[in-house]
């Protein structure tokens, strides 16, 4: 079964502000996507190409926030059809979780340790 391309989809990014480990005023340790650079093209480079239009920022400033739930309902609602996080702030239910309501719901997980396994192939 072929996938649709991402354009066709909505992307959610699910970025968290703080890190328990992370020490204020350190180097952000488990920051992958540079939010203030390059975003857009990093973004690109993981899943291929994409609508703009259809990217969602979803960010809590701590783990397991208030968006983290909207998140989750947003994936069982089928809204989001692919995921875009840093599964190392998550603690381990909501990695489990988070892992679990994708493979539900057909939404593709795209992590810092898949290696780009989940992007789409280029239409040739």
């Amino acid at each position: 079964m072929n996938s649709p391309p991402v354009a066709d989809q909505s992307i959610a990014v699910y970025l968290v502000g703080q890190h328990p480990l992370e020490i204020p005023g350190d180097r952000a340790a488990f920051r992958w996507l540079h939010t203030n650079n390059g975003f857009l093209h990093e973004l690109h480079e993981l899943i291929g190409p994409f609508d703009p239009d259809k990217l969602k920022i979803i960010r809590d400033e701590f783990p397991a926030g208030p968006q983290w739930h909207t998140l989750i309902e947003s994936v069982i609602n089928g809204k989001i059809g692919y995921v875009v996080t840093h599964l190392a702030p998550l603690t381990s239910g909501q990695r489990q979780l988070l892992i679990g309501v994708c493979a539900h719901s057909g939404a593709r997980l795209i992590t810092p340790g898949d290696g780009g396994r989940n992007a789409m192939p280029a239409n040739t």
